[in-house]
């Protein structure tokens, strides 16, 4: 038998814009925060706040085994928003993922960007940044870079949730991407926005990494524009207030 909670959601799913119960929004805001870890884990290493092999082990694959028994859970007590929320967001983060890598490969091919994968790998083994990658240290790094990509679909989902399909585009490029411009490791290789390196904004590794920040945020569109059923938490929270 479906509880109220469930049933109320299933009725009007996309009318519905509380917030839910306490226990929901708890639960969200605790997804929210275990899901939005995963990129910021490379800036706080980077910056030598902790050492990146800690942090993935402590704090990134803890924080997503978190996200997936807060989906469970969900699914088994009938919070149909947020078993949603969440599961919409995961797959949309894998979705988003794999049409960033289209166009990462092809600028990692060309020479104009590092390969992030092995970056990942390396740290995350303690071996030197750009050094051969191993097996281990190859899938430890796409782990690692697939947990990004859930981080940001997770993120987006629940904060915003239903919306056009340029919200996404936006978000991809106008946070994602200046924040992976402007913040280590990537700023303290190139300088912001690649201008330290290049001398000029009309460079190969700033283009390239805009162009597959607004495909993953066409993916991520794609996505919420066509299989969200309800607002995320920021939408919410602006129409009760008006």
């Amino acid at each position: 038998m479906s509880s109220p909670e469930h049933a109320h959601s299933a009725a009007a799913p996309t009318a519905n814009t509380d917030l839910g119960s306490p226990r929901e929004v708890v639960l969200t805001l605790l997804a929210l925060v275990a899901g939005g870890l995963s990129s910021l884990l490379i800036v706080a290493a980077s910056a030598k706040v902790a050492p990146m092999p800690l942090l993935f082990w402590t704090v990134d694959v803890p924080a997503m085994a978190l996200v997936a028994g807060i989906l469970l859970y969900a699914r088994h007590v009938g919070m149909e928003r947020l078993f949603h929320r969440l599961w919409l967001g995961i797959v949309g983060g894998i979705v988003l993922t794999l049409a960033l890598d289209m166009v990462r490969t092809a600028g990692v091919h060309l020479g104009v960007l590092p390969d992030s994968i092995t970056m990942f790998g390396n740290m995350i083994t303690a071996a030197p940044a750009m050094a051969k990658p191993t097996a281990i240290s190859y899938t430890l790094g796409a782990t690692y870079h697939l947990f990004n990509g859930i981080s940001f679909g997770l993120v987006y989902s629940i904060l915003f949730g239903r919306t056009p399909w340029w919200g996404p585009v936006l978000f991809a490029v106008l946070f994602v991407e200046t924040g992976m411009m402007t913040l280590p490791p990537m700023a303290a290789k190139f300088g912001p926005f690649g201008m330290a390196k290049f001398g000029t904004l009309f460079n190969g590794y700033f283009l390239d990494t805009a162009l597959a920040h607004a495909a993953m945020g066409l993916a991520l569109g794609v996505i919420m524009c066509n299989f969200a059923r309800h607002r995320g938490l920021l939408s919410t929270l602006v129409t009760r207030r008006r």
